[in-house]
């Protein structure tokens, strides 16, 4: 080793010994630049003292990195699964008192110091120092085929791990300089120029053309761990106008970890009533606790069902592609509800201050937007069951064939049906991979989206880099695989709590099939039952979960307590559990909430009152087709003892 590269290999060792494990929460959001959704510009830390832009360049498959520090010393960058050190890639780069560029590529492997890879696979095309201005170009291939030593760059989240000192050869004193960043390195980002503050206040002409629509809400908390609330909000609008896009903004750190969710919902009244005879008291009441499986409700949740928009934890902003809107103020006097799931794990009495932003325009767009919800059904008690201690335990949600060609067709003019545009994949805190798939004629094609690095903290609503072509008949299946070995032994159960889980993923697609809202599935059948040991079982608003109802002998257990308390988690067992939940027929709901011209199915809700229903013909069932399976494209790798 010469003497130059020792100072990087300390940087290397204070990176392992600090872990890299703060992520900053005030992050300048990404927004478009040069009109190209593939390059990226971003400040990392609050002094904005290390930004990085990132561009994709798909025709050589590589992303080049520039990144300009305010220091003469050394700069660190590296990529890392799910923000750990161990398995790590990463480069240490600058420029020396002589003048002289330095770039190496390191990898870590435990708890020792990193070692500097045999192929070094970072290429460094520009290094410079000006003033006290560090600034680095250097590129990555998506896939190095060097599998011991690189992170490929593929559609899983990645975290961006980012160093930096004051001088080139002693990082000592300078552990406050680094933190992570996670990020979709192949993902669009279409935020116009206009939505970034500043660039709105040198430009008012252009913020004036996009308008900003904000639903705030302070709400102090009760003492239990789990909250959905919901409040109705009147539009401001008299004529139509459409949005194309969400970012969320909160005051502080603190009051985003008490977020979980949040679903903005159109609401319409039901037939002979106005929107404002309907919402407009509601409206201008505090909101409502909203479990609507549970009646009777003091407020009109059931009937807002259509989805808007879904924001989910550590979520940046979305913006529609050009073509692309959601349209307001379709009725008159139009309402949506606000629906926050604020998660409370200590029980305390907690002030929270959160603001959705709705970007919009009056200059209407040629295709217009809806939201699907897909996946097992909520709360899924008794179809997500993830035994104890148990890695990569697989849960499916159903869209039957039967369903998408109901919510589909008619096929329009073009017999192009609908285009998915973007999903939100979301599972809860044991979630480790998701992916949406797809199948048509007997055939897997490759997956809509997909992350094999799921990350509970970072969870965003990610445009397709093409949309995505869905026709009736189509089978649409969503996985979530799960890891319950740091539940201290404990089975794992579907629920609305971040410690329960869920299984499912929103889709934003054009052009919008009025009336539908959910295409999710369960598994209901008798083999099943008997396997579980329990015949049936009911939502218990006071528990917020289910509860077994026979066989009598296990009558008034929760579920968690039953799966926990009273099942034997064989080896056998457990393989046959997840056996029936993969290959066993489920059970698809795909209700029609209203018709196209607005008129709604109604029928008695449990309080005897008029509620918002289904439609019959509602219910598909569809099984895991038993073809080959599209598999994504394998990493590469290199033959022994061929490096650059």
């Amino acid at each position: 080793m010469d003497s130059k590269t020792l100072p990087h290999r300390k940087l290397a060792m204070f990176l392992l010994l600090t872990g890299v494990v703060c992520s900053l929460y005030s992050v300048t959001s990404a927004y478009l630049v040069d009109d190209n959704p593939y390059r990226h510009l971003i400040t990392l830390n609050e002094k904005a003292s290390y930004q990085l832009e990132w561009l994709v360049d798909w025709e050589a498959e590589r992303i080049i990195f520039n990144i300009t520090v305010q220091t003469r010393g050394y700069v660190g960058f590296g990529l890392s699964r799910r923000g750990k050190m161990v398995g790590s890639d990463l480069v240490i780069g600058g420029v020396d008192s002589e003048g002289t560029p330095y770039f190496r590529d390191y990898h870590a492997i435990g708890n020792q110091m990193p070692i500097e890879d045999p192929s070094q696979d970072w290429e460094l095309l520009e290094a410079s120092e000006t003033g006290n201005q560090t600034s680095l170009r250097f590129a990555r291939a998506f896939d190095t085929c060097d599998a011991d030593h690189d992170i490929p760059i593929t559609m899983d989240v990645l975290s961006l791990m980012w160093a930096y000192g004051e001088v080139d050869d002693d990082v000592q004193y300078h552990f406050q300089n680094r933190g992570t960043y996670q990020a979709y390195l192949l993902d669009p980002d279409l935020t116009p120029r206009a939505a970034n503050p500043k660039y709105r206040s040198r430009h008012p002409e252009e913020a004036q053309a996009l308008k900003k629509l904000d639903f705030a809400r302070t709400k102090v908390l009760p003492e239990q761990d789990t909250l959905y609330w919901c409040t109705f909000h009147k539009l401001p609008f008299t004529r139509k106008q459409h949005i194309i896009g969400f970012q969320t903004v909160f005051p502080n750190p603190q009051n985003a970890s008490h977020v979980h969710h949040m679903i903005l919902h159109r609401c319409r009244a039901p037939p002979g009533v106005s929107q404002d005879d309907f919402f407009g008291g509601p409206s201008r009441s505090e909101g409502t606790e909203c479990y609507i499986l549970d009646q009777p409700n003091n407020l009109p949740v059931p009937y807002c069902r259509e989805v808007i928009h879904v924001w989910g934890v550590g979520g940046r902003a979305i913006f529609f592609p050009e073509n692309v809107g959601i349209a307001m103020q379709e009725l008159e006097d139009e309402y949506f509800m606000f629906q926050i799931h604020y998660d409370n794990p200590n029980n305390g009495s907690v002030n929270v201050t959160v603001n959705l932003e709705a970007y919009y325009t009056d200059q209407l767009r040629e295709h217009e937007a809806g939201v699907m919800q897909m996946g097992d059904m909520q709360p899924g008690a008794h179809s997500i069951i993830i035994p104890p201690g148990s890695l990569n335990h697989v849960i499916h949600g159903h869209c039957a064939p039967g369903c998408t060609d109901r919510i589909i067709s008619p096929v329009d003019e073009n017999g192009q049906g609908v285009l998915m545009f973007a999903t939100f994949l979301h599972t809860h805190i044991s979630g480790r991979s998701t992916r949406l798939m797809h199948f048509r004629d007997n055939k897997e094609l490759p997956w809509i989206n997909y992350d094999e690095n799921y990350d509970f903290n970072f969870q965003q609503f990610r445009v397709l880099r093409e949309p995505r072509q869905i026709l009736p008949q189509d089978q649409l299946i969503y996985r979530c695989t799960y890891d319950s070995t740091s539940r201290n032994g404990s089975a794992i159960h579907g629920g609305f709590s971040t410690r329960e889980e869920m299984c499912t993923v929103f889709t934003y697609y054009y052009k919008s099939s009025r009336g539908f809202a959910l295409c999710r599935s369960e598994v209901r059948t008798d083999r099943y039952m008997d396997h579980l040991g329990i015949s049936n079982y009911t939502w218990s608003r006071p528990l917020r979960q289910m509860v077994v109802t026979e066989p009598p002998e296990y009558a008034g257990l929760t579920m968690r307590d039953y799966i926990n308390n009273h099942i034997d988690w064989t080896i056998d067992y457990r393989r046959e559990l997840q056996r029936l939940q993969i290959y066993e027929p489920q059970i698809t709901q795909c209700p029609r909430f209203y018709w196209n011209d607005g008129r709604m199915f109604t029928g008695p809700g449990s309080d005897g009152q008029r509620y918002t229903s289904v439609d019959p013909d509602f219910e598909h069932s569809s099984t895991m087709p038993l073809i080959p399976r599209w598999q994504r494209p394998p990493q590469c790798t290199r033959e022994p003892g061929r490096g650059n």
